[in-house]
């Protein structure tokens, strides 16, 4: 694709799904234009490729990675920076190399209200500019600085008392802080965000720092552990009991070995954003679900039509149920009695579901294959 589209046909989502390991070949593939989009990896490649990339035999290559070659160089990035707030200063305040003199611009005379904010994220950002920040009036800032690894030890200490429940909560955090450290911070852990699926990181982490977060009484990093798709056995029984329900519902979220009892305790328990995606998870049970058939829940009364043994007359009866859903589950259901499965094969709403139902008769079939599935039953 990448050789025979125009660059304007193949956007964000496109890249978005080029896997790790095409993303690493790129740089050194033998098609120039393949090589060209490698150069945008310019942060993570190796000097020698980057000087490869820089002599590469091909124009558009050569020009692609001095783009990138410039983008690390301060002066060049300041020269860019526009002085409007946009995505393009929004980048190169938080991702490019600040000069001094962008710093004191920000720090003097902010164009945007979140300019501080911005560069207080900034890996380049200056150590005396990181100790005036982590003083900074605007909570939103000193959350930033309170997340940098180069926070300085006196600074971590005053942001654990900091005033605002968010710049505790960010500096309980911190990797340099003991468990008795954090502790001794007052913080509140979010009930509020969304415990969903994560792709896995193109570089694993230390297995080291992941037994270290899930083994700690802070509960946001035994989250942080529970989203690893490499967690040995022993700590999945451990986060899979958490008294958390983020680290219980992330583990069943993302962990492939994921116990069926975790995967349906965690449907039962969270009803945020991909809910849905633990029914998909390798273990997620089917028996015993049948029990669930009044419950007054819609999404969980459709995980009867998942049950192998659930009973004729209440597939039956689900086929009628009140959400649109769980009619649907239930006409899919191999137990559904063929009189009703007949009958939803010439209802508009449910007929593809049932045309779908594995135990439809073979003279029902080839007659919807002849129909276009019109007149499922004969006339008369």
């Amino acid at each position: 694709m990448i050789s025979t589209y125009d660059d304007e046909l193949l956007g964000g989502p496109f890249r978005r799904q080029i896997s790790a390991g095409l993303r690493r070949s790129m740089p050194t593939h033998p098609v120039a234009k393949v090589r060209r989009w490698g150069a945008a990896e310019w942060p993570s490649l190796s000097e020698d490729t980057r000087a490869a990339l820089l002599a590469d035999p091909d124009a558009e290559v050569r020009e692609a990675a001095q783009r990138h070659a410039r983008y690390e160089d301060p002066a060049w990035a300041a020269s860019l920076l526009p002085d409007r707030p946009c995505h393009a200063r929004t980048d190169l305040l938080l991702h490019r190399p600040l000069t001094r003199t962008v710093v004191e611009n920000v720090l003097s005379r902010p164009v945007g209200g979140e300019d501080k904010a911005m560069i207080a994220a900034n890996p380049s950002l200056p150590a005396d500019t990181v100790v005036l920040l982590a003083a900074d009036p605007d909570p939103e800032v000193r959350i930033r600085i309170a997340q940098r690894t180069d926070l300085g030890p006196a600074e971590c200490r005053t942001l654990m008392t900091d005033p605002h429940p968010g710049v505790r909560l960010a500096v309980s955090l911190h990797p340099a802080l003991s468990e008795e450290e954090r502790a001794r911070i007052d913080y509140q852990v979010p009930m509020d965000h969304s415990f969903v699926h994560h792709p896995p990181p193109e570089t694993p982490r230390d297995p080291r720092a992941v037994r270290r977060d899930a083994l700690s009484r802070h509960p946001l990093l035994r989250r942080r552990a529970a989203r690893d798709h490499l967690l040995p056995p022993d700590l999945v029984a451990c986060l899979a009991s958490d008294d958390d329900l983020g680290v219980r519902v992330l583990l069943a979220q993302n962990h492939p070995d994921a116990p069926a009892s975790l995967l349906l305790r965690s449907f039962l328990e969270y009803a945020g954003p991909e809910r849905s995606h633990l029914t998909t998870r390798p273990n997620f049970p089917t028996d015993g679900l049948a029990v669930f058939a009044d419950h007054e829940d819609p999404e969980v009364r459709a995980l009867a039509a998942r049950a192998p043994d659930t009973e004729p007359t209440t597939v039956a009866r689900l086929t009628q149920d009140p959400d649109r859903a769980v009619r649907a589950a239930a006409a899919r259901h191999p137990n559904l009695p063929h009189s009703r499965l007949a009958a939803l094969l010439d209802d508009e709403e449910l007929a593809h579901h049932a045309a779908a139902n594995a135990s439809l008769p073979s003279d029902v079939i080839r007659r919807l294959l002849r129909t276009g599935g019109r007149q499922a039953r004969p006339p008369g």
